[in-house]
């Protein structure tokens, strides 16, 4: 892989919003992360004008930590000189992998190889569509422990791509309250990412589909599997994936807060 990123040394945290900062908390499960006095900030965002990012890195660079800003352009990349620029164009949500992978390369370089051996599209829309069949008409939840991160993605791709109610949880929080509620959880579809034993506990208490992770290559393939099965739902429902109109409204709006 032929991308050059910084070193980096000491405790790093990374920040970002919506489909950037997901990113952030899939690489959670593979590297310590840390949310207090970091020697580091990494800062995505994927148009360099997410208010918050911006807001974060400078609070960050005046407080003598180094930034590196993951970004296609905007104002953070005015911000720092260690820029790794992204492809322009996309909706953030479709740049995730411009995103991940800089930031994987940057924490855990060996782990590379595993992202590039997880793509598997025809299989990634097998299972996108057992899992479509599974959701019917109702709402899906995903639930996860170590890989939260990535059901927190299948949700917001579901959100923004299918324009649909999805939500997540955490495991084992959830065991301790919300598993209680499908007693009534007619209109629920639950899903678990299963990577520990408490994660098949859980699975087990609502019967949930499974889907099994074990790694970054795991993690890789479901990436895929949230992206086809959003599309296919937003096909079902007849929505645009790439439209959105709620989103750039509130971001809009956001930008007025702090002037």
């Amino acid at each position: 892989m032929g991308l050059t990123v910084p070193s980096l040394a000491g405790k790093v945290s990374c920040t970002g919003m919506g489909g950037s900062g997901v990113v952030c908390e899939v690489v959670k499960a593979f590297y310590p992360l840390r949310t207090d006095d970091p020697d580091v900030l990494i800062a995505v965002s994927y148009s360099g004008n997410t208010w918050e990012t911006v807001e974060r890195a400078k609070q960050a660079m005046s407080q003598g930590i180094r930034v590196v800003a993951v970004t296609s352009g905007g104002e953070l990349s005015k911000l720092t000189r260690e820029v790794i620029l992204v492809k322009q164009g996309n909706q953030p949500r479709y740049s995730f992998p411009y995103l991940f992978l800089p930031v994987v390369k940057m924490l855990r370089p060996d782990l590379i190889p595993e992202v590039v051996s997880g793509v598997d599209n025809a299989r990634a829309v097998e299972v996108a569509k057992e899992l479509l069949d599974f959701i019917g008409g109702r709402i899906p939840v995903f639930y996860g422990s170590k890989y939260l991160g990535v059901a927190k993605r299948f949700k917001q791709e579901i959100n923004e791509n299918a324009k649909y109610p999805a939500f997540f949880g955490e495991i084992p929080e959830v065991n301790h309250n919300e598993v209680e509620s499908y007693t009534h959880g007619e209109g629920i579809a639950p899903i678990v990412l299963v990577g520990s034993e408490i994660d098949q506990v859980t699975a087990e208490l609502i019967n949930a589909f499974v889907l099994k992770v074990t790694g970054m290559r795991d993690v890789s393939f479901l990436i895929q599997v949230a992206g086809f099965l959003s599309v296919e739902l937003a096909k079902k429902l007849g929505e645009d994936p790439s439209k959105l109109t709620k989103i750039p409204e509130g971001k809009r709006l956001a930008q007025r807060i702090g002037r």
